[in-house]
């Protein structure tokens, strides 16, 4: 080991005994610490979801087939944390890669193995100092809403790829969600693929 690594243990030798200390106590204990961090009740986004139902990319048949999720975000937010962001991704999505009703001669399944297509929209905004209740250290951490909603095709024939290049036009557009960013807010948008 170095001079230069033993003087560093000199000086971060407090933030190591402490952390040493964190990993010695229980779940329970380190879960309260957690949850003794100002804010972090209300800190995340907590989005109203209701009912919908997700038409599955490259279906086949002449009946449309619809998966029931009940992800969709609910048209009324309210004043639930992250509202905004949720109100921006439902609106990105446009009522057209998801239905709150079904058609008239719809077939609807259920399959827990299922993992729909995800669109998530994330919010990072001003930096607030923390307590790392860890090691006791002040850090700058940023104020993050993500808030993620399932999607499937508009049609059963349509595919993830149209999709997400549909919806990208959408979120990258004059006004939209990423372009909304500033020097002091980022906003970003992230695609997941359905699977099995």
């Amino acid at each position: 080991m170095g001079f230069r690594a033993l003087e560093r243990y000199e000086s971060q030798k407090a933030r190591y005994d402490a952390y040493k200390a964190w990993r010695a106590k229980t779940p329970e204990q380190k879960q309260a610490l957690y949850d003794a961090i100002p804010g972090i009740s209300t800190g995340r986004a907590k989005p109203v979801l209701a009912t919908g139902f997700i038409i599955p990319f490259n279906s086949t048949g002449t009946i449309v087939t619809y998966i029931e999720t009940s992800k969709i975000l609910n048209a009324t937010q309210g004043s639930a944390v992250g509202a905004d962001v949720a109100n921006a991704l439902r609106t990105a999505l446009g009522g057209q890669f998801f239905a709150t009703a079904t058609g008239t001669t719809p077939v609807i399944l259920t399959n827990p193995r299922y993992k729909f297509a995800k669109l998530s929209f994330t919010n990072k905004d001003s930096f607030v100092k923390r307590v790392s209740r860890i090691t006791g250290s002040t850090y700058q951490k940023p104020t993050t809403d993500t808030v993620s909603m399932p999607f499937g095709g508009k049609t059963m024939a349509e595919d993830f790829d149209t999709a997400a290049a549909d919806i990208k036009t959408k979120a990258n557009g004059a006004n939209a969600w990423k372009n909304a960013s500033t020097s002091t807010v980022k906003k970003s948008y992230k695609f997941t693929p359905e699977g099995i």
